[in-house]
Formats: C-alpha cells, structure tokens, sequence
C-alpha cells in the first residue's frame, strides 16, 4: 500500500493494483474510493437507460460523456467499446424473435401493465398461421367500438416490426375526440388477413355481449380491405374513400404521364383536373352525367389520364367477349376498382362529416414520434401501445367531466369546407348547373 501525490497536489493510495482517491476526511481516519467510480456509475447509469427507453447508444453515450469532469471522461473505456456494451444492453431487454414461429406472447407482455395489468390482447391466431394475426384492444376499447356507427381505419408498414407486414389500426369518434381501439399485427396484406382480424374483433365483442355495427368505414383506396369490411359487415356498409387520397392518386397519374409541368403553369389544365376530383361532390346520381361531360371536353394530352379515372372510379372498362367465328362477339362491362360510393363526398360535406382520413394519418406521425423508430421488436411497439392506450384514456376521461375539448380545425379548413358545402347546397336547389359547379369546386381543391 503507498499514499502518492497526484498532479494537482492531492492524496491517491495504491493498493492491490487498484487506485483510490479521498472521498472523506474524517477525525479517526480518511474515507477512500475508486478513481473510477464516477465513470463505473456514469457506465451503468448508461446500461439502465440502455436496457429502459429506446434512445440510441450514440445519444446515450453522447448525453452522459457531457455531464462528467474531464478527469472521468479521460479514465472511461473507448466510445466503441461503451455503444457495444450497451447495444448488447438492448437486446437483451428486447430480444427480436428470427421467426414467427418463435414469438410467443406471454405473461405480462399480454397486459397493459403496471398497474392496472389489464388485459391486453386480444387475439393470436398463432405461430403456425400461414397469415399470422395479432390483436390488441382493451375491454374498454372494444365498448368504444361497439358503440361507434364510423370506424377509421389505416395501415402503417414502418411501425410493424420485422416479422410483419403492418401496423393496422381501428379508431373511432368518441364526443369529438378520435381514439385507437385495436392495433393489429399483420403478416400480410390480403383479404383473408383483414377478415380474420375483423371477424376476431366482432367474436371479442359478441363474448362479450357487445354488438358492432358501423355503417361507414373512412379508408384508404384498398380492395382488399374493402372487400373484407363488406364481407364481414355486409353490403350496407358505406366504404368512404379518402378524399384526400383520390387527388394523390389523379396526381401520380399527371406524374407517370409528364403532365405535372403543365399542371403547374397551364390553369386551364390544372383547372380541368381540378374539375375531375371535383366529380366527388356531385350528387351519387349525377356523377356519370359529370364524367361524360368531361370526356367531351377534354384538353388535347389528357385523353389518357380521363382514360384511367373513368376506368378506375366511374365507368370501369369494356372488353371485348365470344367467339369472332360464331359472330357472337359481345362486349362486356368491367366494373371501376373504386366506384363512385366509395369515394364520393356530396353528402359528407353537406353533413359536415369527415372528407379525409387526414386525422388518423396525423396519428400515425405522432404515434411513430412516440415509438421513435422504424420497425421495432415486439416488445418496444407494445410497450409503445401501453402509452398511448393510458393517453388516450385520460383524454376520454378529462372530456367526461369537461375538461378535454376537441381539437379546433384550422381556419383554412373551417372556410374551405364553408365554401363547398354552400356549392353542394347551391347544386342541390338548382343555383348553380353542373358545369359552374364542377369549375367552382374545382377552384377550391387543387392543392
């Protein structure tokens, strides 16, 4: 054992290979410890943040090098050193199974945790499912959708962790305020798929002596989940396209077909597509009256985008059908992938219902703002549900007693939505004819 003086006139012991600073004078005796005790604790403080949130190990590392002395900083291990340690921290926490058949979710994992250990999942058709589907919904959560008529519905492919296709999400209206009432892990992206997750939710609630029945579903343009509401629910139900959706999609069109800088410096053309959209808020009746009258007055190059709207949302296509040599050729009618019911938005906007799926798109930003990565293991994106579950719960609670207000709309929305339910109310009396309208509307939708 021997005392030595450090550089800057202080006391250090050396013993048994280790070396000790003064921690504490006392009258008897002098109090030693590690000289690397401040970055042994900053080390293992960094393991726990590890082990605990989903910061990276370059910002945990970065974060925690800034809060020490110099003298700490130079003892520390090297930087790689620390991020593998604590990469290996992570994973331990968060093992990612390689396979499906290797996620089993069990034990607290099926709750929503301390401390109330609700339960959480809801159904798991299991590791041997050739589309393996799981589902996460309170009892709460399934009430709220059981008394919902308009569920909103979407997918999101970066949140879903590796071994799954998408995050799919059912949220509903509850006194102005939208919530998330199931979160769906889908393997794939198939009718099948979308009906065992309808069909497990609708069991849910019948157990339950809950009994679902929306009358509109707000979605993307997808057939096949289309077609799985519809076979799930019936025919009645109302599919609402997003709005918003429809002109994203006129829009790629312009851009496959290398119209988009026309579109932005010939306002008689961009006026036209505008005028195309538009058809959207043309009473259901009218809607083939309006596409005739557009296919009749079509700017010279935009025969082919006219072509794939009418195709894929109004007329469908004719083929031809029979044998030439038996002159029994006919010609058959295809339907539109999107008929107009499923897009069309006259009614929405004299009800001043919702044209877009816009809020449940602006969920999902903030949901993967709060998941903080792309693709995360299982483990994190429940963890990340559990959050958002109790922050949606205090929402609904606080609006219950008056405290939570719905979110006010942008005053650009508020007198856009003004100035085209006038239009639609002004069609439907017989002010304005389909042409003033189709040009009014269209003057207030292109983007």
């Amino acid at each position: 054992m021997e005392v030595i003086t450090s550089n800057k006139g202080g006391q250090k012991l050396c013993f048994g290979g280790y070396m000790y600073v003064v921690h504490k004078r006392c009258a008897n005796n002098i109090r030693w410890r590690c000289n690397k005790y401040t970055s042994l604790k900053c080390i293992q403080g960094m393991k726990v943040r590890a082990r605990d949130t989903l910061a990276k190990p370059i910002q945990i590392y970065a974060e925690a090098v800034q809060q020490l002395p110099n003298s700490t900083r130079a003892v520390l291990p090297t930087e790689d050193a620390i991020k593998r340690t604590l990469r290996n921290h992570k994973g331990a926490k968060f093992p990612d199974p390689q396979s499906l058949q290797e996620l089993l979710i069990e034990g607290d994992w099926r709750t929503t945790g301390e401390p109330n250990n609700e339960r959480f999942l809801l159904h798991d058709n299991g590791p041997n499912s050739d589309e393996r589907v799981i589902i996460f919904a309170t009892d709460g959560c399934l009430v709220h959708l059981a008394n919902s008529t308009a569920w909103f519905v979407d997918g999101n492919f970066s949140l879903a962790p590796n071994l799954f296709l998408q995050l799919y999400v059912v949220r509903v209206k509850i006194q102005g305020l939208f919530v998330t009432c199931a979160y769906s892990l889908l393997q794939r992206k198939t009718q099948t798929s979308y009906e065992i997750m309808l069909r497990a939710l609708v069991s849910s609630c019948e157990e339950r002596n809950l009994f679902p029945d929306p009358l509109s579903i707000n979605m993307d343009f997808e057939r096949a989940a289309i077609q799985a509401f519809q076979a799930v629910f019936g025919d009645h139900i109302t599919i609402r396209g997003c709005f918003y959706h429809l002109c994203q999609s006129t829009q790629r069109k312009l851009q496959e077909l290398g119209l988009q800088r026309r579109y932005r410096e010939d306002e008689d053309f961009s006026n036209f597509c505008g005028m195309l959209d538009g058809l959207a808020f043309l009473p259901l009746e009218d809607v083939a009256r309006g596409m005739e009258f557009l296919r009749q007055n079509i700017p010279e190059g935009a025969e082919d985008l006219v072509e794939y709207f009418d195709a894929t949302y109004v007329s469908g296509t004719n083929r031809r059908v029979g044998n030439v040599n038996d002159d029994n050729v006919r010609i058959r009618n295809v339907p539109p992938v999107f008929p107009p019911p499923c897009w069309n938005v006259h009614n929405t906007t004299l009800q001043d219902d919702e044209r877009t799926n816009n809020h449940t798109e602006g969920w999902n930003h903030r949901f993967s703002t709060l998941v903080g990565q792309n693709h995360p293991t299982v483990w994190v994106l429940i963890q990340k549900m559990r959050q958002e579950l109790s922050t949606d719960e205090t929402k609904v609670q606080q609006r219950q007693i008056g405290r939570q207000m719905p979110k006010k709309k942008k005053p650009a929305y508020v007198v856009m939505q003004a100035r085209l339910k006038l239009l639609c109310e002004e069609y439907r009396d017989g002010v304005r004819n389909l042409v003033d309208f189709l040009n009014a509307v269209s003057h207030n939708i292109r983007f």
